[in-house]
């Protein structure tokens, strides 16, 4: 009996921890919130939030005069992140992730660009969660949690 019990308690509670573990790592959405500085550069809040919703970090950018889109091309095919260009000449990423699609991280970095080349004095920007990565995950979770009993049937 252990060894139809042991397995099945490994498959059910192993797929709800990984399960959640890939839930509290990928969704999370990224808040951007800048306020212009009288020297004209911006301070920028970062936050991540979980699920859209729950603020889990949180970062500040100084001297942000602009953002441009990063591009990395290794053996697995190009990436794009958009990051932060500062007085010092360097740069900070909005998201530590790097992303396959062009088209999100175009629209990150010409939404922001266009309120900060405006002059605002507040620029806002927020991306939503990827939750195609949450239903997939729930998905598969509860596909191998309906399927560890059948580890009861195997002789």
């Amino acid at each position: 009996m252990k060894k139809r019990i042991i397995p099945f308690l490994a498959t059910f509670f192993g797929s709800i921890c990984f399960g959640l573990l890939f839930i509290v790592v990928f969704v999370n959405a990224t808040q951007v919130n800048c306020i212009r500085q009288p020297a004209g550069t911006y301070t920028c809040q970062l936050r991540t939030l979980f699920l859209g919703r729950f603020p889990t970090f949180n970062r500040i950018v100084q001297n942000v005069t602009g953002i441009n889109m990063a591009e990395n091309d290794d053996e697995h095919g190009v990436s794009y992140r958009a990051e932060f260009a500062t007085t010092d000449g360097g740069s900070v990423p909005l998201d530590t992730s790097w992303d396959s699609d062009y088209d999100p991280v175009a629209q990150q970095v010409n939404t922001i660009g266009s309120q900060i080349a405006s002059g605002a004095d507040q620029v806002q920007y927020t991306a939503n969660p990827p939750w195609w990565v949450l239903f997939l995950i729930v998905g598969l979770m509860i596909m191998m949690m309906l399927l560890s009993p059948l580890f009861f049937l195997r002789r």
